[in-house]
């Protein structure tokens, strides 16, 4: 469940209960004039410069979240994963998302009955992700001789590694080792071009960019 308005930290103001009055310290008046406690300005909001409007976790300028999007997002830091997870992906609070990439040929959508949340946003990479390759997927990928060897090679590291997982080809393998998480950007040519002939397109379009 999404923090009501009053509780977002993403408001300058916040407190437990906006039915609970908290009364300022009783030194608070005396603070300014006493050369003891000189007057010292608020650090500047933790807020990405290019999308202000998105949560800065998630802002390709300023997330320093460490999210191996092969994993499930609970193996994130924790502090970071219960900080963050409940909070809203944007500032509007939309209630539909969509991410795409350069990285993969295939499209995320995000819907929720409620504000789309940070967690909403890793569930539904790590999720899509999961998803085997299709027969179809496989047959284009074999036409391009170094994507495929890039999803042979990152496909037996996986299993090696996990000697429980069926043996199949898995979309996170077309990643190969660019499975970091590193932020969302928004690149409106890319969404035009992107968009598939006579489908409908997503105000919230956002792409994903990996690193190793």
């Amino acid at each position: 469940m999404n923090p009501p308005l009053w509780a977002n930290p993403w408001h300058n103001y916040y407190q437990p209960d906006p039915n609970v009055y908290i009364p300022p310290p009783l030194s608070a008046a005396q603070v300014y004039g006493d050369p003891r406690h000189p007057y010292r300005p608020e650090p500047p909001r933790y807020v990405s410069s290019k999308y202000p409007k998105l949560h800065p976790l998630l802002a390709s300028d300023t997330t320093r979240l460490r999210f191996d999007v092969k994993r499930k997002p609970q193996e994130i830091d924790a502090t970071t994963y219960f900080a963050n997870r409940h909070i809203s992906a944007t500032e509007a609070g939309v209630r539909k998302l969509r991410l795409i990439s350069k990285a993969f040929p295939w499209t995320i959508d995000i819907e929720s009955p409620v504000p789309v949340t940070c967690e909403a946003v890793w569930e539904a990479l790590y999720h899509a992700l999961q998803e085997p390759i299709a027969d179809s997927e496989w047959g284009l990928i074999l036409k391009i001789k170094k994507q495929r060897e890039v999803v042979d090679k990152a496909a037996k590291k996986r299993m090696d590694e996990d000697r429980g997982d069926e043996v199949k080809l898995r979309r996170i393998d077309y990643l190969g080792e660019a499975t970091w998480f590193k932020g969302l950007d928004k690149d409106d040519d890319f969404e035009k071009l992107r968009l598939l002939p006579g489908a409908q397109g997503c105000p919230d379009t956002w792409v994903v960019s990996f690193e190793t």
